[in-house]
């Protein structure tokens, strides 16, 4: 079959390819990669069939360009988020949590984290996917594990607390109360796992046992779940 691009340009419009990914994410946030087809995203951004088409030949290249620039969006947010120094990093775990109780809320539990969603849905059948998704992990888990070795460095936390492996368990943490919280319609899992992942941290406080520290601030920063 021929598929013929009707009004294109020889150049691909930079400002419409924006918003076929803008729609294209809201679509797929929404109802999954499997749930959305190609002449939906056509439709929602406002291009022909044919013109989707020619900045993206196939459905499996709309997903990947939809996922990449959904990274580079939450690897910006991730890194505002951590990597400044004299940063609490107990305080700036339990904030990770509480915006992302937020921001279920205020979807009323629907979405959940987006690149958890992706890795639920395509880990089996989507190479592609599931690579971007594995690395877009590994990149968070990264930047919480330095956030811990900071503190660890400078006295805030006990020696003995392997950054790593805990930042792996409290993104683990996350993961799957955003996904409970989803499917029970209710904050609390995340609320939980927020209190939990707070309790772990300040068992390696180094400080003198008894003595107290605020685990939360006001804060208008990005909402991590919100495609989280």
């Amino acid at each position: 079959m021929t598929i013929q691009l009707v009004g294109m340009t020889a150049r691909p419009n930079p400002v419409r390819r924006e918003r076929i990914l803008q729609e294209a994410e809201q679509l797929f946030f929404a109802r999954g990669l499997k749930g959305v087809s190609m002449d939906e995203v056509a439709a929602a951004a406002g291009v022909k069939k044919a013109n989707l088409f020619h900045y993206y030949p196939s459905k499996e290249a709309l997903e990947v360009a939809v996922l990449d620039r959904f990274a580079a969006s939450l690897r910006k947010r991730v890194t505002e988020e951590f990597a400044a120094e004299g940063r609490d990093p107990i305080a700036a775990v339990a904030l990770m949590f509480e915006e992302a109780a937020k921001g279920m809320r205020r979807r009323r539990y629907r979405g959940g984290c987006f690149a958890g969603n992706l890795a639920l849905e395509a880990s089996d059948d989507r190479e592609s996917v599931r690579t971007r998704v594995a690395r877009l992990l590994r990149f968070w888990v990264a930047e919480v594990s330095a956030l811990l070795e900071r503190g660890r460095a400078s006295g805030f936390f006990r020696r003995d607390l392997q950054a790593g492996r805990s930042a792996e368990a409290i993104l683990s943490l996350f993961e799957g109360a955003l996904l409970f919280s989803k499917a029970s319609r209710q904050p609390a899992a995340i609320d939980s796992a927020r209190a939990m992942a707070v309790a772990y941290l300040q068992g390696f406080r180094a400080e003198a046992r008894g003595a107290k520290r605020s685990t939360r601030r006001r804060s208008s920063g990005p909402d991590l779940a919100y495609r989280t």
